[in-house]
């Protein structure tokens, strides 16, 4: 021990020592910190603990989420994939075609409240990025999943019952606020399983590709099954669903490292006691905040980086309006092919469903594209960042607007409707391409922070898109099907000029950056004191 301990008293940070401290422990990577006195009063030791031994995961440890098989992940990202279904079904499963059931069963008149449903539902998402992804980082990831989708699945059977048009909306706030920690989480739970980058953002891909399923296929469901069997039965078959895929997630494993380092170091003091007496800690334990601090630090963040951030403002303006277009988008689609072609709601849900074919082939460019983007990368090393994630968005930004327009312009009765319809292929692969560059592009740039700057974005998305839908039914009314749309497009336009100003100044903006500055030193801190950072990425 006593090259570590001379090596303690020139460096900031604790030591790793995977030599044998003491006998029993030499399988086990340790950092050892001398006692609280002398030239390494500043050592930061616990109160009650002047000589500790941390835990940490040796190389190729099982227990590492990193080191899992590729088919134990592909198994846990399929658990994701069933859980955000039900979460993003949701969103979307009262939309208008469901409308005008509950409608005549609660006696609403049509018109604004007809997006209430969807609009509550939305809302309740604002939660899981400020508070249910923090506490996933201190609780761990799997005690916040599995409780946040028991009252999901509760809160949805409520929904089925609901006797009143207030208690429905109420069940359906709850819904959202209960169905978001999948959309909160399980980003995080991939960033902890898959430690290159690449794959990562591959992985990440796929799993948020796979949740525009949920809001794509709910409106099918809505129509057809509430046609014929009444809306209860659609929520029913929703709370069916949702019982089966609870299996998946109490069967998931927990991934957050810090987590499964604790239950190491307790499981140690109890199996294997060091006998120099020394106790096993883990990296987490170091800190010594309370939850209190814990939390503050974790839900004032974003808001600071909302407020003082060029980039993550930026951000969630081109985020948050895309992400409410699409919902919009809904009520669009019903009114094009219920409202002009005179089809059924069912029929107009499952037309909808072609926007996920043009999510699939936005999956395979960004796949293809990443050699690409990998070379550009390496050609720009002080735009890194822009040139890995952002080609894509440069160019899906006008493919949005154009695809929005086309939609638009050819809604008309003396259009055949395949002619709107098909246009709904470039949309869905302009959506895609251009949220997975736009929120892989600030997890990249903010590192450590990136579970608070896309906390930042989650929160400003959910909240447009639960409010600017609630202007599409007096919008189409006051304007039309083809000035409404037109309207969208020049807002997206404009807003297309974020991914390329970042492209052209992300490198001055980021070096004026607070964030950025700290990232090389408590960013650094954290890092080690977690043993990995941790990243926190929302799907749709």
């Amino acid at each position: 021990m006593e090259k570590a301990e001379v090596e303690e008293k020139v460096t900031p940070f604790p030591v790793v020592n995977s030599s044998s401290s003491s006998s029993g422990s030499s399988t086990h990577d340790t950092i050892s910190l001398a006692s609280n006195h002398g030239d390494n009063a500043s050592s930061p030791t616990p109160p009650d603990q002047q000589e500790y031994a941390v835990v940490s995961f040796s190389p190729n440890d099982p227990e590492n989420p990193y080191n899992w098989s590729m088919k134990k992940k592909s198994i846990l990202l399929l658990c994701a994939t069933l859980t955000c279904l039900n979460s993003t079904m949701g969103s979307t499963i009262a939309s208008a075609n469901l409308f005008p059931l509950l409608s005549a069963e609660f006696h609403v008149p049509v018109g604004p409240q007809s997006v209430l449903p969807a609009s509550l539902y939305l809302m309740g998402f604002c939660f899981g990025p400020i508070i249910f992804a923090p506490l996933s980082e201190t609780y761990g990831r799997k005690p916040i999943l599995v409780t946040g989708f028991l009252l999901f699945v509760a809160s949805t059977a409520g929904a089925s019952v609901a006797p009143s048009w207030w208690s429905f909306l109420l069940m359906r706030f709850l819904c959202g606020t209960f169905g978001s920690p999948p959309l909160s989480v399980f980003g995080g739970v991939i960033a902890d399983c898959f430690g290159d980058e690449v794959q990562r953002g591959r992985m990440l891909m796929v799993w948020s590709a796979s949740t525009f399923v949920g809001p794509l296929g709910a409106p099918v469901l809505g129509g057809f099954v509430g046609g014929i069997l009444g809306w209860r039965w659609v929520f029913w078959i929703a709370l069916i669903f949702a019982g089966v895929t609870l299996a998946s997630v109490l069967a998931i494993p927990e991934t957050l490292a810090a987590k499964i380092l604790k239950r190491k170091a307790g499981r140690l003091n109890k199996e294997e006691p060091r006998e120099d007496g020394r106790r096993w800690v883990a990296p987490a334990e170091l800190s010594q905040k309370s939850v209190f601090v814990t939390l503050k630090t974790t839900l004032l963040r974003p808001l600071e980086l909302l407020c003082g951030e060029m980039v993550v403002v930026l951000t969630s303006l081109y985020i948050g309006f895309i992400y409410s277009v699409f919902y919009m988008m809904v009520q669009i689609y019903y009114a094009i092919f219920v409202g002009v072609y005179g089809f059924s709601p069912g029929v107009s849900g499952l037309l909808f469903t072609i926007i996920g074919l043009g999510t699939i082939i936005g999956c395979f460019i960004c796949w293809w594209c990443d050699p690409v983007t990998l070379r550009l990368s390496a050609k720009h090393p002080t735009k890194r960042a822009e040139y890995f994630r952002l080609p894509l968005a440069c160019i899906g930004g006008p493919f949005f607007v154009i695809s929005i327009l086309w939609i638009g312009l050819s809604a008309r009765s003396d259009v055949h409707w395949a002619v709107p319809f098909v246009a709904t292929v470039p949309y869905g692969i302009a959506y895609n391409i251009m949220w997975v560059a736009m929120i892989n592009y600030v997890a990249d740039a903010y590192g450590i922070y990136s579970a608070s700057a896309l906390a930042a974005l989650g929160t400003t998305r959910s909240v447009a898109g639960a409010l600017l839908p609630l202007a599409i039914e007096d919008m189409l009314k006051a304007l039309g099907i083809a000035k409404s749309c037109a309207l969208l497009a020049g807002i997206s336009a404009a807003l297309a000029a974020v991914p390329l100003c970042f492209v052209a100044y992300g490198d001055k903006i980021r070096a004026a950056s607070k964030f950025s500055a700290a990232l090389k030193t408590e960013g650094q801190r954290e890092e080690a004191a977690l043993g990995r950072t941790m990243s926190h990425i929302s799907a749709v």
